[in-house]
């Protein structure tokens, strides 16, 4: 009789499955290991990209990128920063204060996202008084310089954590009158005082018209000579609504530019407090001595008009004035000088601006 044995596996060969699979289960492990580390590896890379595309002012990309890694991390309070930041340089102020609500959320004690925080409710501000008042917004007040300087955030306290870099973003003003951008434009003279030592009306007209050209989109009708404006004052000639409407359809422009204009020369020389250095001792001497200066002042009141309605669209008036060591200063020369600090203040009527400011930017 046949006697039935269990079978009995060899341990030998169960040790060798059982080492097999920890094998399988080790290298898997190790691979996912490996994986993650790439992915990670791989998302430190993006991240510091875009960081150095920010740096090199090239937002829309920076953007792009961090929205990626977004994807990847959206409890990253750097990335929600650094987002931020790129909307405000692209002019998306709402998304801005978005991706700075959400970062600030995230981490409400870092100093950095705090700052910039700040810095970005100060400018929305100014904007503001720039559509409400037509301030200047790219003018820093002096309770803005105050809430700027002042502690973080109302006076919440933090720490600066991670790698960060400063930069320098170009925040976008909008024009104050806004227009297609194809519309041409006509500059015409401008009522002025005449003056014995400069053709103001001209030079003004030329320098109006290059600037314009260089510097906008639209077509600048070069007309030769410019058509004159009627002797009326400003106030009449604002109201002159038949002959806006006349050059409108002598010229076809659809936006005229003139106004009021003065340029004087004035002496201002007397006695003034000199610091002067000893040949002898090499000392710091103060002496009184005459001292010849002149003062240019420069004043131009501007108007846009419509020129199918003959109905002013804009109006502003600017001052610029110089004191200039010596006597007989070339005053084209300084005309020209006082016309360049006032023509991004004309330019910024119909075209966008930017007031530089600064940000903080996590790099990874």
């Amino acid at each position: 009789m046949l006697t039935h044995h269990p079978r009995v596996r060899n341990p030998n060969k169960l040790g060798l499955r059982g080492s097999a699979l920890s094998i399988v289960l080790l290298t898997s492990a190790l691979l996912f290991s490996v994986a993650e580390a790439e992915e990670k590896l791989a998302d430190r890379k993006t991240l510091i990209f875009a960081a150095q595309m920010a740096e090199n002012g090239s937002w829309r990309e920076a953007k792009f990128r961090w929205e990626k890694a977004q994807k990847q991390a959206p409890e990253n309070s750097h990335i929600a920063n650094n987002l931020a930041v790129a909307c405000e340089a692209l002019g998306l102020w709402d998304e801005a204060g978005e991706h700075y609500q959400r970062a600030i959320e995230i981490e409400d004690d870092n100093l950095h996202i705090q700052d910039n925080l700040r810095r970005h409710r100060i400018f929305q501000e100014r904007l503001k008084r720039y559509d409400e008042q037509g301030l200047a917004a790219n003018d820093e007040s002096a309770g803005d310089r105050a809430r700027r300087l002042s502690a973080p955030a109302a006076g919440k306290k933090g720490k600066k954590r991670g790698k960060t870099g400063r930069v320098t973003v170009g925040l976008p003003i909008p024009p104050r009158l806004k227009v297609e951008g194809d519309e041409s434009i006509l500059i015409i003279s401008f009522l002025d005082d005449e003056t014995r030592f400069l053709d103001i009306n001209r030079e003004m007209v030329r320098y109006l018209r290059s600037a314009f050209k260089r510097r906008t989109a639209h077509e600048i009708l070069d007309i030769v000579p410019p058509p004159a404006v009627p002797e009326q004052r400003p106030e009449d000639l604002l109201a002159n609504a038949e002959f806006w409407k006349y050059l409108h359809r002598e010229f076809g422009a659809d936006l005229i530019v003139s106004g009021v204009l003065g340029f004087d020369r004035e002496d201002v020389s007397g006695y003034a407090d000199i610091d002067t250095v000893s040949q002898t001792t090499g000392q710091k001497i103060r002496q009184t001595r005459f001292v010849e200066r002149e003062r240019f002042s420069y004043y131009i009141e501007i108007f846009f008009m419509d020129g199918a309605t003959g109905k002013p669209l804009y109006q502003d008036k600017l001052q610029r004035s110089a004191i200039i060591q010596g006597s007989q200063n070339d005053p084209i020369t300084t005309f020209f000088e006082l016309s360049d600090t006032i023509s991004t203040e004309v330019l910024s009527i119909i075209t966008t601006r930017t007031r530089p400011d600064s940000r903080t930017i996590f790099k990874h």
